[in-house]
């Protein structure tokens, strides 16, 4: 793996970990480093930053910064609704602003509907230059740093890269289980047709134990895919839904247990390799599958659903 993509990597994941005044910080390291004459702006009591977050006096351009919180979901209209207001206040008290950078944290979501438009508007209305800093424009400014100026905005990574990733979204969920110290929630409540949809299926009582436990684990993954954000959450049911139909396949003519067959499949199916050349590492992943797994039954993206339609498992 190149030292490049690791220092991606590692950039993607505080974006996706930044809202708010974090965002904001994050967003000023770079715009310090890369802009000769970046002063940042702090807001100041009531009156507020002005919507200036930070400017370059020479070249008379604005900085506003807007980092909504992670896992939350939020609405274009907002958005533009934001960057207009944000401009106004800017000409209100920036009489020598000549250029506007909304910079937004899309998490690699793309630019919000209507943003690009609004800010063009805004550019003819005005004669000044308007338009908007997404994460992955942030991500490049970022690698066109010098090594040590990415090391101290990333408060430091390991210098040797891994030899190896997992490249699947899912990869992302297992390794963060699978380093973390597991979370029991005796005050979870099982899915209300976890035991139907266990019977629908003809799971066996190993399995079915197995899944009872490590649904008291799921809020472990619930917490990370809050943090990713929502894109995360659906790359990891997409991804689990295609390993399902690919078991169905697999196992469709065998006499004895295929539903069973599956869940073992699967979990083998998740554990990266690297992982089996450690015997601990091996255990970590394997449970940090089964807790996955209980998530997305409970989802019912893996495992037929009870009710008409839902087909025999």
């Amino acid at each position: 793996m190149s030292e490049a993509y690791w220092y991606r990597l590692h950039f993607k994941v505080r974006l996706y970990e930044s809202d708010g005044s974090a965002f904001q910080r994050l967003v000023s390291d770079i715009l310090h480093a890369r802009f000769e004459g970046f002063v940042p702006v702090a807001p100041a009591g009531r009156l507020g930053d002005g919507g200036n977050d930070g400017f370059v006096p020479q070249q008379g351009w604005y900085f506003q910064v807007y980092g909504p919180q992670a896992g939350s979901s939020w609405r274009p209209a907002a958005v533009v609704r934001k960057a207009r207001e944000d401009f106004a206040k800017l000409r209100d008290n920036y009489p020598d602003l000549r250029r506007y950078s909304f910079v937004f944290n899309d998490r690699y979501l793309g630019e919000p509907k209507g943003l690009l438009d609004a800010l063009r508007d805004l550019q003819a209305q005005t004669g000044v230059a308007c338009d908007v800093v997404l994460g992955s424009d942030l991500a490049d400014w970022f690698m066109m740093l010098p090594e040590d100026t990415r090391q101290v905005i990333l408060r430091g990574i390991p210098v040797d890269p891994p030899e190896w990733v997992d490249p699947r979204a899912v990869g992302e969920v297992l390794s963060s289980l699978a380093d973390a110290d597991a979370r029991f929630d005796p005050a979870r409540s099982l899915a209300p047709d976890f035991d139907e949809k266990i019977r629908f299926n003809g799971l066996p009582a190993f399995v079915a134990s197995r899944l009872r436990a490590m649904s008291y684990q799921c809020g472990m993954v619930e917490e990370f895919l809050a943090l990713r954000g929502q894109h995360l959450a659906q790359a990891v049911a997409q991804e689990l839904r295609q390993l399902y139909a690919q078991s169905l396949e697999k196992f469709a003519d065998d006499p004895d247990d295929p539903p069973a067959l599956r869940y073992v499949w699967l979990i083998e199916q998740l554990i990266p390799a690297p992982a089996r050349a450690h015997p601990h590492s091996l255990k970590a992943y394997r449970e940090a599958a089964e807790v996955v797994l209980a998530k997305y039954f409970e989802s019912c993206d893996i495992y037929a659903q009870p009710g008409p339609g839902g087909g025999a498992a």
